[in-house]
Formats: C-alpha cells, structure tokens, sequence
C-alpha cells in the first residue's frame, strides 16, 4: 500500500505510452524463439490505453439506477481482478473500486477507519493512495445499544472528515445530532464543508432551526435531499421574519448559494421551503433550483409548496411530485394549492404516489338503476390540465389494487388533457403500473391512452419497480 501526502499529487500515472497486452502464454513463445531463432520477433499486438479504461468503466456500470446499489458483487470482483492485470490496470481500475465507499458501524468500517488511523497516527502524518479517488461516501449510524450509549459515527467521524479530502457527495443516515460531541459535529460541518451533494436520510435534530442551520453552513452544496429526517419540536414561529439574519451568535444561515436540485420527503417540507422563499425574497436570485423533488406531499405542506413553486417561477426545469396515501381522499384540496402556470419552462414532470384503491360492490337492490361512481384520481387531471409549460418528459407511477381500480382512473380526462395543444411537445409518457401483472393491465393504458400510443410517445411498465420515476 503506497502512502499519499498531497491532494496535488497525480493520481494516474503518464498515459501516453502505449502498453501491450500482458500474456504469460506469449512471452515464453517469444523467450523459446529468441533462443533458437536470430529472426525477428513479432511483438505483442499493443491496446491503446483509452481501451483498458473504457473496458474498466464498462465493468463499473451500475445495475440499477438508485443511489445506495452502486456495484453488485460480480462487477467489483471484476474489477478487482482487472486491477492484478498490471500497474497500469491497477492505476485504471482504482478510480473505480475506491469511488464510491459505504461504511457502517461493522468489521467493514472499522477495518477502514484502523487502516486511515494508521497513516495518519505517525510523526509523518501521510495518507493511502486510495483516498484521492474515493468521491462519494455514505455512512450510516450502526444499531442497537442504549440510545445515549457510544454512537460509532461519533468516534470515527474526526477521522473521515480529515481524511477523504476530495468527497463530491455526502450521504449520511441514522444520525442523532444531539448525540454527536462538539469535536464530532464541528468535523461533519468543517470536514466535509466542501462537498457539493448532501443527502441525509432518517437523521435526528433536537429542534427546526438545529436542522436549517446544520443545512446552511454546506454553502457549496448543488443537490441537497432530506429524506424522513425528524425534529423533536418545532421551535419556528409563524413570523417568517425569524429567517433573515440576525447580527447576533445565532444567526440564521442563509440557504446553500449554489442550490440547484432539492429533494425532500418527510422532513418537515413547509419550514424548508418557507426558509428558501424568504431568502429569495429577499436576496433575489440567491437559490435558483431548476430540479424539485418532493415525497409524501399532503395537504399541511401543499401551501407552502404552491408558494414555493410560484416562487421559482422560470427556473424551475424538472419537477417530481410524490403524494402521500390520503392523496385519493383530499387530492381537490392539495392540488388547489398548486399552480403551475408560473413554472412555463418545465421540461420534465414526473408524478408518483398515485394509489388506486378497488371500487365498493355495486349494489345489487338498485339493479335497473346501477349508482355510476365518479373516476378516481380526477385531481391528477386537474393538476395536469394547469401546465403551460412545453413539457417533453412526463411520468406517472401508479399503484391500482387490481385491473378494475386501474379502469377507474379518469383516462377520459386524462386523455383530453394529454391530447390539448399545450402537450404537442411531449416526446416519452411512461406510465409505471406497480402491480402484479397477467397482461390485462398494460393493456388497459394503452386502450385508454390510444392517442399517445399512435403518436408513439406512450411507454408503460407493469410491475413494482417504479424506480424509473421515484428518486429522492
């Protein structure tokens, strides 16, 4: 294991030669020819560098699109085994083993934090020679123990922090703020101040304005994700003064200058929003988010999601909205509160959460008069019907509890819609049905949906894997 001392210091080696192809089979033909022969040896056939890392990536392809599955077993002992080829190979195969690193509280991350520790304890504090290329980390707090035992992260966090010096992205889930000590949260904030995507998943703050400080001192930060992260109690108080700055020890941090995508799920959705809005108010263009995706969207947060999306008016390019079980029940009201009309410079819209559930009997004394249900999911018609922006991407997951749930849907008005002037741009509608499947349900969208399916922009997906339309 080589030693790192500078975040200068090249991380590959010159790739300008050309490098043959290692073959043990060839290099004792040409050593037996050389012996018995004086003509010359035909050499090697050489492979241009830019072939072994292309053939290096190609193994590094993630399987799935989500965030946390970055290899599966098979691709990393690939590219493990491409990293015994030669030095080269190594050099080429080391970016992408060591790129992105989850650590937990097992015999995995604490073999990782004893290897750091070992560089960085001597008189000559130096680093291994992976850390340059490790770009992406994920940490996760281990479980079980007495809440107020000692917390894993909070031993190793000092030492992450001041190792991995060139971290892009930052995903930490399961941590209790108010359990980490002082020397702890001052490294999380200073050491990783740098990186430019924060994700924090399942976290815990003590109060609101612990969470929005925390978030405000990643100024850097470009995508920003709070998924389920909790506060023990609201401590913001209706004024929305409370978020411009104080000239005092406790000042409320703007948000992060160089926000441009933020995704947020359960984590107190109308506090962050209203602290973004009033920046922008008054520090106009500030935050410019061009990407939003918000989870679990129900009636307490649509207001402030409203305001918030009149706000970003036209630079807002890509929305995902994810509506939360009661959306069947109350979606008039939440979608009252959401126009769209001011965002006319939308690209994509993709909208998950659309839970279908099964129609109650019909009732068999009222046989010659059958009572005709109104369709379901009649607010995601009017929800559409008030985009004026020249969409090219739009995506719907959709969770029926059978075929005749799906049938109910209000196609009729969906199709109307779909079919109006305004959506001439589409070019991709991909309907995710997240259902078990016996053929009828794919072919129920596409009999009801038969406009975009001859225009040949209709895709749909029967199955629980909605993951081409739910990322946060």
């Amino acid at each position: 294991m080589h030693s790192w001392k500078s975040p200068q210091s090249p991380a590959l080696p010159d790739l300008s030669p050309i490098l043959p192809l290692p073959s043990p089979v060839s290099s004792t033909f040409q050593h037996r020819v050389s012996t018995k022969s004086t003509s010359r040896v035909t050499p090697s056939p050489r492979i241009p560098p830019e072939l072994f890392l292309d053939i290096v990536s190609f193994l590094a392809v993630p399987d799935t699109p989500t965030i946390t599955d970055i290899h599966d077993r098979s691709n990393l002992a690939e590219i493990c085994n491409c990293s015994l080829v030669s030095k080269f190979w190594l050099y080429a195969a080391r970016d992408h083993l060591w790129r992105h690193v989850r650590l937990g509280g097992g015999r995995r991350g604490n073999t990782f934090i004893e290897l750091l520790q070992h560089y960085t304890s001597g008189h000559e504090s130096t680093l291994p020679s992976f850390v340059p290329h490790v770009k992406h980390l994920f940490i996760r707090e281990s479980r079980g123990g007495l809440s107020w035992g000692p917390k894993w992260l909070n031993a190793v966090l000092p030492t992450l922090a001041g190792s991995l010096v060139n971290l892009r992205s930052l995903e930490a889930e399961r941590i209790t703020w108010e359990y980490l000590s002082s020397k702890s949260r001052d490294a999380f904030i200073k050491g990783f101040k740098g990186v430019r995507k924060l994700s924090l998943r399942v976290c815990e703050f003590r109060t609101t304005l612990d969470m929005i400080r925390v978030i405000g001192e990643f100024e850097d930060v470009e995508a920003l994700a709070l998924d389920r992260v909790r506060c023990e109690w609201d401590d913001i108080p209706a004024d929305s003064e409370v978020f411009v700055s104080r000239a005092d020890d406790r000042t409320i941090p703007k948000p992060p200058r160089r926000l441009r995508e933020l995704a947020m799920r359960g984590a107190h959705t109308r506090h962050v929003l209203k602290w973004m809005r009033v920046a922008m108010k008054h520090d106009g263009g500030r935050v410019t988010v061009e990407v939003l995706r918000l989870g679990a969207l129900g009636a307490k947060s649509a207001p402030a999601v409203g305001k918030f999306l009149k706000t970003l008016g036209t630079s807002l390019k890509e929305l995902h909205l994810g509506f939360d079980a009661a959306f069947i029940d109350n979606g008039d009201e939440v979608v009252s509160h959401i126009d769209l009309s001011h965002n006319n410079v939308l690209r994509e819209m993709h909208v998950y959460g659309l839970i279908i559930p099964s129609l109650p009997p019909s009732d068999l004394s009222n046989f010659h008069h059958p009572t005709r249900l109104p369709p379901q999911l009649m607010p995601l018609t009017a929800l559409l019907d008030g985009v004026r922006a020249p969409l090219r991407a739009l995506s719907l997951a959709l969770y029926p509890a059978d075929p005749h749930a799906l049938s109910s849907i209000d196609f009729e008005g969906l199709a109307h819609v779909l079919n109006g002037r305004p959506w001439t741009t589409l070019e991709d509608v991909l309907v995710v049905v997240a259902n078990e499947d016996d053929g009828r349900m794919g072919g129920i969208v596409n009999q009801r949906l038969d406009k975009l399916l001859e225009r040949g922009v209709l895709r749909v997906n029967v199955g629980f894997d909605d993951r081409e339309v739910l990322f946060i």
